[in-house]
């Protein structure tokens, strides 16, 4: 935690604007990053990218939010998603109805962000007589994750920003962002209004060969690719089948072998690995796609390695600017 502590002061210096912290189960926990986060900085914002509604009950979301934006002086952001089905499944929490869980747990937040005692009976949430007794002295803005219809609606209905998963294409990005647009439109809001932030996960190097190889040998990366969605793959002009030949040895515990499957072609579509202008390029192509707010998440841990990542996306930012 020291040590992200140090990168997020780091990023903070080179004037990033906030810094995003999931809440990976069986790990150490988002919250108490960003904590220690708005202890160590000034003036980054602080997203959880993501917690969700059935293991932090929508009254704990509310309260722990608006602490963490009363000890930050307003920096908090909230990125909420549904949660992995498969972890919940592991603790025995219900997760059905997921889009509708959502739509309640944003709602009745908002309801205690603003003061109210609420009692209310939902189809996923109930309370009664609930309050919390503080309020964030800054309005936190709402990030929705997903990928799924119901989901975008959701996040073009009723929240502040739309977060995108890692490994999305260009072409995927445009997909989502353009029906999160086409949900604010019909709900009569301001689709321009909705700010579209996306993970994109990086290793840069001078060695074009290298970053891809780093980006390759990371089992979290080579888990992602035997798990993605096999339409996203297609309509990123890339053949499904592929996923197949890296999850066969991925589920048998062959990392080396399922590596080995995962081709330059394949890096090059779905993550940011290359040399520092290489990935400037991709982060504009992105951006060309609709999305707004590029959240660098590099696969290595190393020293050197994450703050590579984070000068690259400082010049990123400077000729983003000097293009106006």
């Amino acid at each position: 935690m020291r040590q992200a502590v140090a990168f997020a002061q780091y990023a903070e210096e080179r004037g990033f604007e906030s810094c995003w912290v999931h809440e990976a189960y069986w790990n150490r926990d988002a919250l108490s990053f960003l904590v220690a986060i708005a202890l160590g900085t000034d003036r980054v914002g602080l997203g959880t990218g993501c917690i969700n509604p059935y293991t932090r009950h929508p009254v704990l979301v509310a309260a722990s939010l608006a602490t963490l934006d009363e000890l930050s002086g307003g920096r908090a952001i909230l990125g909420f998603g549904t949660g992995f089905p498969g972890r919940l499944d592991e603790l025995g929490i219900m997760h059905a109805r997921p889009i509708g869980a959502m739509r309640e747990s944003i709602a009745l937040i908002r309801r205690l962000w603003q003061g109210e005692k609420v009692t209310y009976a939902g189809r996923n949430f109930s309370l009664k007589n609930a309050a919390i007794t503080m309020r964030p002295p800054h309005p936190v803005p709402v990030y929705l994750a997903g990928w799924g219809q119901g989901m975008l609606r959701v996040a073009g209905q009723v929240c502040e920003g739309y977060l995108a998963r890692a490994l999305e294409s260009p072409v995927s990005c445009r997909r989502l962002i353009g029906a999160v647009r086409t949900a604010a439109s019909s709900a009569g809001r301001n689709p321009e209004a909705v700010d579209v932030a996306a993970y994109f996960l990086c290793a840069v190097s001078a060695d074009r060969a290298e970053a891809r190889a780093m980006m390759r040998r990371d089992p979290f990366v080579v888990y992602q690719l035997a798990v993605i969605d096999e339409a996203v793959l297609e309509e990123s002009g890339v053949d499904p089948r592929v996923k197949h030949r890296i999850a066969e040895p991925f589920w048998r515990g062959d990392l080396m072998a399922a590596s080995q499957e995962v081709s330059d072609a394949l890096l090059d579509e779905f993550t940011l690995a290359g040399t520092p202008s290489d990935v400037i390029a991709r982060l504009g192509t992105y951006a060309q796609a609709g999305v707004r707010l590029p959240i660098l998440q590099p696969v290595a841990t190393a020293d050197p390695e994450v703050r590579r990542v984070i000068d690259v996306g400082r010049e990123f930012a400077r000729s983003a600017a000097v293009a106006g």
